[in-house]
This record gives C-alpha cells, sequence and structure tokens, in this order.
C-alpha cells in the first residue's frame, strides 16, 4: 500500500476523473490501471473510489488515501532536494512555476546563464495560470513559482524579486502616437485613460489580473472602450495592438523583455495604478534547494 507506483496510481486517478484519463497520463493500461486500484482496495477492505459518479469520487478511505499519498510524494520531493545540494549543483532537478508572458520576457536569460553555468541540472519551466501556479507550489510539485503578492495565505513563502509598473501601449500609426512623429519617446509621455473612450481596446480575459486593472481604470476615469478582442496573455494583446486592433495595458517586463519585430507607442497613465510585486513563491516549511536558490538570484540582478 505505500509502493511508489501504487500511491502514484491512486493521486492520478483522483486528479483526472477517470481510470481511461489516468491510464493515457501513466502510461499504462487501463486494465492494469484498475487492477492496480483493485490491489491496493483489497489490501485495505475498502474502496477508494465511487464507481457510480463521473467522474469518480474519492470515498471516505480515498481521501485518507490521497492524504497520505500527497505526504509521501511530499516527502519524497524533500528527500530528492535535500540530498541534490550535496551534489554542488553538479546534478539535479530544478522545477520552476511561471506564466507564458514570464517565461518569455523574464526566464529566457537566466535560463541560459543558468544552463552554462551548472549544465548538470535539469531545468523544466511549468506553464500555468495563476490559480494553477498556487495549487502547484502547496503541492509541491515546482521549486518555486513566479507569483505576485498578495499571496493567499501563511501557507507560502517568498522572495521579492521585482515591482512591475502598468503601461498603456497604442499602434504606432494610432493619432495618439502620431504628434510624436510616429517614434517612441523617453522618457515615455503621459496620457489618460480616459482618452481611450470609445476608443478600439484589447483587453484581457476575467480569469487574468490585468483585467481587473482595466476595470479600476474605466471605473475611475468613467472610460468605456470599445472592447474589440479579449486576449488570453499580455503578450497576445501587445501583439495584436502592434497590427493595429487597438490599445491595450501591458507591464514594464514585457517592454522590456519582449523581442519586439516593431514594437507598439507606449505612454505612462496619468491615473495611479498600484506596482504588482512579483515573487519567487515556495511552500512555507518546503526545502528550497541550492539549485533553486542560485536561480533566484540570477532573477534579482
Amino acid at each position: 500500500m505505500i509502493d511508489e507506483h501504487e500511491w502514484r496510481s491512486v493521486l492520478q486517478v483522483a486528479e483526472d476523473g477517470t481510470f481511461s484519463a489516468a491510464a493515457k497520463h501513466l502510461y499504462v493500461s487501463q486494465p492494469s490501471l484498475s487492477q492496480c486500484i483493485k490491489k491496493i482496495e483489497g489490501e485495505l477492505g475498502e474502496a477508494l473510489f465511487d464507481r457510480s459518479q463521473t467522474p469518480l469520487q474519492l470515498t471516505p478511505a480515498g481521501e485518507i488515501y490521497v492524504e497520505k499519498a500527497r505526504q509521501i510524494q511530499r516527502l519524497r520531493q524533500e528527500l530528492v532536494k535535500g540530498t541534490a545540494d550535496l551534489s554542488e549543483l553538479r546534478t539535479g532537478n530544478l522545477c520552476i512555476g511561471s506564466s507564458r508572458t514570464r517565461s518569455s520576457c523574464y526566464l529566457t536569460q537566466p535560463l541560459i546563464d543558468f544552463h552554462r553555468t551548472y549544465p548538470g541540472i535539469r531545468l523544466t519551466v511549468r506553464e500555468h495560470s495563476l490559480r494553477e501556479l498556487k495549487e502547484d507550489v502547496l503541492a509541491g510539485t515546482v521549486d518555486f513559482a513566479l507569483l505576485y503578492e498578495p499571496l493567499p495565505d501563511k501557507n507560502f513563502a517568498s522572495i521579492p524579486l521585482l515591482k512591475e509598473r502598468t503601461l498603456l501601449a497604442v499602434p504606432m500609426d494610432h493619432p495618439f502616437a502620431a504628434r510624436f512623429g510616429g517614434r517612441q519617446v523617453t522618457p515615455y509621455p503621459t496620457m489618460s485613460f480616459a482618452r481611450l473612450h470609445k476608443q478600439p481596446f484589447i483587453k484581457l480575459q476575467e480569469s487574468r489580473r490585468m483585467a481587473q486593472i482595466y476595470w479600476n481604470l474605466c471605473q475611475e476615469t468613467q472610460c468605456e472602450p470599445d472592447v474589440v478582442f479579449e486576449a488570453n496573455s499580455i503578450i497576445d494583446a501587445a501583439e495584436l495592438c502592434m497590427a493595429g486592433l487597438g490599445s491595450t495595458l501591458v507591464t514594464d517586463m514585457l517592454v522590456r523583455g519582449w523581442h519586439w519585430k516593431e514594437a507598439p507607442f507606449f505612454f505612462e497613465l496619468e491615473e495611479s495604478v498600484e506596482e504588482r510585486q512579483l515573487v519567487a513563491a515556495y511552500g512555507r516549511g518546503q526545502h528550497l534547494s541550492q539549485a533553486a536558490k542560485t536561480f533566484i538570484s540570477l532573477l534579482k540582478r
């Protein structure tokens, strides 16, 4: 009942909700997975899953098993991380949780620099939404994740990295940019969000944090832009802006870190928008490996 193959099988079925999906993720046949689960249930004398429901639901015994299996999983991860420190970064693994935007605009060069210095460390970037990244941190499936403060609860520990400012991007041929000759000037000129009233605008989907900043600005300025598209990421929104579809909100991280073919025109907002504190977040009490500490030091340069 404490065999790694067995508890990993139970965790996968609990996560996927069906034997067929779990079998695909585990690269085993469905009959083989079913037999494995039945073997565990026979040893326990209790069913782990309520098979009358779809997706499968854990029974009370299943909830206890999954809780203990996750504890075993975390202990195993701690053991691997702890012993990896003894190798002086010659070997090991480092898994970083990130979003697509931060991977492209913030992680690329540190990943290159780290690999050149420590080629024996296997690097993985796990790209998820902010909600999923928080779950990854608590589950210990990443060494740390790039998240924003405030963090949800006391189960998170963090190391500050940088603060991000919100900027306004407009197409380079937009009349707002025309008075600057269609060429970016620095420092960035300022403009009120209110001037975007009825102007074509690309906002982010509601699940994205920038969507809340957009709505706050709309309420503060009584502005109603003409939303022509809802993008899934700041990168997507910026590229559509660059193509002339409309204006959008971006961060200075994107402005600095994205490899622009042809950049939009950027303005500072006259309205006060609170800077976002980016942190390296990990589970409180979780062992932060030497590899993770070394990588985070690269991010803080």
